[in-house]
């Protein structure tokens, strides 16, 4: 992971999850403050830090409708 200032960006093949509700983003983050967690106002709002995240692999499924290849 590297940080610029309030930017977080992951290493290649990987994207961030974060910690507190399991909500997956993309490869980069720019931190800030959270008001709203899984649609439910906070009393109190939280400032956002890098190690409010982790980093995980991205994962890809492929659908095939048909079950053919």
């Amino acid at each position: 992971m590297i940080q610029t200032n309030n930017i977080i960006k992951a290493d290649p093949g990987k994207c961030f999850k974060r910690k507190i509700d399991g909500v997956v983003f993309g490869d980069e983050i720019y931190l800030g403050t959270t008001y709203y967690l899984d649609g439910i106002l906070l009393e109190k709002p939280i400032k956002e830090t890098s190690d409010d995240f982790e980093e995980i692999d991205i994962e890809v499924e492929t659908y095939f409708p048909n079950g053919n290849l």
